[in-house]
């Protein structure tokens, strides 16, 4: 082979094993505490169906009885779709059960992990499951 040939292979693998890399980065878990789970009964307020994440708020009544957001961050939408789950499955208002790995700030909020929909389909965040830091 020659030198000039090598020479370009090489390049081309160094840039795919960088962006590699940056994929890698992005989908970190770090902002999450990956070896807690809460999970909490609350309403739902917003959905973003979106790449490359998902989001969703919901309200839940804290331990005070006071009204609580909390946000959210799940898997892109093909994560939804094959397990059968679109946009339309629920809505602004709909009571569902959540559980999250939470923010590790202290934040309300964190990784969802799964989510039971009012039809009791449950819908499990595959990234999230099993990722660590």
């Amino acid at each position: 082979m020659r030198a000039k040939t090598r020479v370009t292979y090489l390049a081309i693998a160094l840039l795919g094993m960088s962006w590699a890399g940056a994929a890698y980065a992005h989908h970190s878990f770090a902002a999450y505490d990956m070896t807690k789970s809460v999970t909490a009964e609350a309403t739902v307020k917003e959905f973003r169906w979106g790449a490359p994440h998902s989001s969703v708020i919901l309200v839940f009544k804290s331990p005070d009885g006071k009204d609580q957001e909390l946000n959210l961050v799940t898997g892109p939408p093909d994560l939804f779709v094959r397990q059968g789950i679109k946009p339309k499955s629920w809505r602004v208002g709909d009571k569902v059960e959540a559980t999250y790995h939470p923010n590790f700030n202290g934040s309300p909020g964190g990784a969802l992990a799964a989510l039971t929909l009012p039809d009791g389909r449950i819908f499990k965040d595959t990234e999230s499951f099993g990722a660590q830091r």
